[in-house]
């Protein structure tokens, strides 16, 4: 499920749109110091984040990141490190960031710490998921209505099935 309400970058803003256009062959590429370049995603309401990856490709020589920093939190200026993640890609590789996580982040930030001894980096592509926490409530409602219904109907056959029928008459 998508769970991202919008995305913002350090740097070359115009190609930002390339992380979720699920294409591996654009890219976003930074613009700027070593060591400064981060994407960051901003959550849904009610959203609950699971996971996060990152779309990388070692043919991208030295713009290829190589080591990440994921940080997370309440709001872009309170977030703090979850995880520092070493990246050694072979080809195009997604890459997982994060996974089996189950947390109700506002924010979750990619900061980019080293990226093969380049000055730039180009990341392909950057993927977020969870579930919503209110929709989730309300399918497993919708679970227990429709569970609710098939064995009121699956009753019913029983009944009928466990009824004898009426005896002929005439004769």
């Amino acid at each position: 499920t998508n769970i991202t309400k919008r995305m913002e970058v350090s740097s070359n803003k115009c190609s930002k749109r390339f992380l979720a256009d699920g294409r591996p062959d654009t890219f976003w590429q930074s613009d700027g110091r070593s060591g400064q370049h981060w994407i960051r995603i901003y959550v849904e309401p009610d959203a609950v984040v699971t996971g996060l990856a990152i779309l990388v490709h070692s043919g991208d020589g030295n713009y290829c990141p190589s080591l990440i920093d994921v940080l997370a939190g309440e709001t872009a200026s309170g977030v703090k490190r979850v995880r520092t993640v070493s990246l050694s890609p072979s080809g195009g590789e997604r890459i997982v960031l994060l996974d089996k996580v189950k947390a109700s982040y506002k924010v979750v930030q990619v900061n980019v710490r080293e990226n093969n001894g380049g000055c730039d980096c180009k990341v392909r592509g950057l993927y977020l998921t969870g579930y919503y926490a209110a929709k989730r409530a309300s399918s497993g409602s919708a679970s227990a209505v429709t569970l609710l219904q098939d064995l009121l109907a699956t009753s019913q056959v029983a009944s009928r099935l466990s009824t004898p029928p009426p005896r002929g008459g005439g004769g």
